[in-house]
């Protein structure tokens, strides 16, 4: 059986290696997979981008947010390869700015602006758009990064209003915004490099740069985790995205089933949101889901660490129960104990959900601890959300070591 998953994967990478090296050629694009790093200090994710001629930062992922990337403009302006967007030219009528240029001017048109949301501001910012460049890693088949990324010269915003950047920590650039909208990163890239209009995370459970990172994935599959040896998308159970003006992805979770209890769901969409650390509940459906947990796990009790109420004794092991989280048309995300149980100290774990208050905007907020080592995909041609729950059931996980193809 050993010699027989070894040929395999041997199989598998020289197949791969054949494929990129053929003719000498520079690969096509499958899909653009770029590393997703877990900060230790702040619980956020963030992609390490080479912006331009002038920086190279990690940025905090937004994925909900308007803003293909939110640049300081102080700092966008030092690249050489910066270009401005007037206002009245073709490129600022297809972002459709939110405010009209000035008339009657000739010469030196001012710079198109558009107001754009964020998750981490309370209020739309008042961006800049400009045109600069992206060094992006790909993939041509699914296991291999190239060692030398594409180029793109692609639609990003900055700003000037310090109050916009004040919630980024100092650790990040900027934040990039992967909301669901025609000035998106993925957006721009998918016709560039005619592909599939899919966008896939698999979220880190290691921290730092020094560790091993997950993945963006823009484009299809298939997707490679080895040792698991199948496209990962073999596995997928999918959902219907529900749509709405506002670009978030929502998705209808009906109910929850933990140790045979089914917890019901109040009416309203489900978002996912990497910037929160761990899921959010409204209050009743918290509380019903820590009664329900806490009358299935075998362990001791343990005192409670904000902001978590439900913590356990794990020196005498883990009968942890599954929490399935029930979607339209039947479909079952699997959370385990690996993505429901938070270690908080060497001998205590703390259920890893949140009490979001009685009247929260979405009843279930899906946060990125909850989302780690699965591989979840957004297609957005199908309005479709599919995800493998927890990658580690098939011994592998989303950090893992990509071997780079020339």
């Amino acid at each position: 059986m050993a010699f027989r998953l070894s040929f395999s994967l041997l199989s598998l990478i020289l197949l791969c290696l054949a494929n990129t090296s053929e003719s000498f050629r520079e690969p096509k694009v499958q899909a653009f997979l770029h590393p997703i790093y877990k900060d230790k200090a702040t619980k956020l994710y963030s992609l390490p981008l080479a912006v331009g001629t002038a920086f190279s930062r990690d940025f905090v992922i937004d994925f909900n947010g308007a803003a293909p990337l939110l640049l300081n403009c102080a700092t966008a302006v030092k690249s050489t390869s910066y270009h401005s967007i007037r206002c009245d030219s073709t490129r600022c009528k297809f972002a459709n700015p939110n405010t009209s240029c000035p008339k009657n001017i000739t010469n030196n048109k001012p710079t198109c602006r558009k107001y754009v949301s964020t998750s981490l501001s309370a209020r739309p910012v008042n961006a800049r758009l400009l045109r600069d460049t992206l060094d992006l890693s790909y993939t041509p088949e699914g296991v291999f990064v190239m060692d030398t990324g594409k180029i793109s010269t692609l639609t990003l915003t900055c700003t000037d209003d310090a109050t916009a950047l004040k919630p980024i920590p100092k650790a990040f650039g900027g934040y990039i915004g992967f909301g669901n909208n025609h000035l998106s990163i993925p957006s721009q890239l998918v016709p560039m490099y005619k592909l599939p209009p899919k966008m896939s995370l698999c979220l880190p459970s290691t921290e730092g740069m020094e560790s091993y990172p997950g993945g963006l994935w823009i484009g299809g599959g298939p997707f490679y985790y080895l040792p698991y040896l199948k496209d990962v998308s073999k596995i997928f159970a999918s959902t219907p995205l529900i749509g709405n003006n506002k670009g978030e992805y929502l998705i209808d979770v009906k109910s929850i089933e933990i140790g045979g209890k089914t917890i019901p769901i109040l009416h309203g969409p489900t978002k996912i949101c990497t910037l929160a650390p761990y899921t959010v509940l409204q209050s009743s459906i918290y509380k019903a889901l820590v009664t329900a947990f806490v009358g299935s796990v075998k362990m001791a009790k343990a005192p409670t660490a904000k902001p978590f109420s439900a913590c356990f004794h794990s020196d005498g092991g883990r009968g942890v129960p599954v929490i399935d989280l029930v979607m339209s048309g039947g479909a079952k995300w699997m959370i385990h104990g690996s993505n429901s149980l938070v270690k908080v100290s060497k001998d205590v774990v703390c259920l890893g959900f949140v009490d979001g208050d009685v009247n929260p905007k979405n009843p279930i907020l899906i946060g990125g601890f909850q989302m780690e080592d699965n591989l979840v995909q957004f297609d957005l041609k199908a309005s479709k959300f599919s995800f493998s729950s927890s990658l580690l059931l098939h011994n592998t996980s989303c950090s893992i070591a990509r071997l780079f193809g020339m």
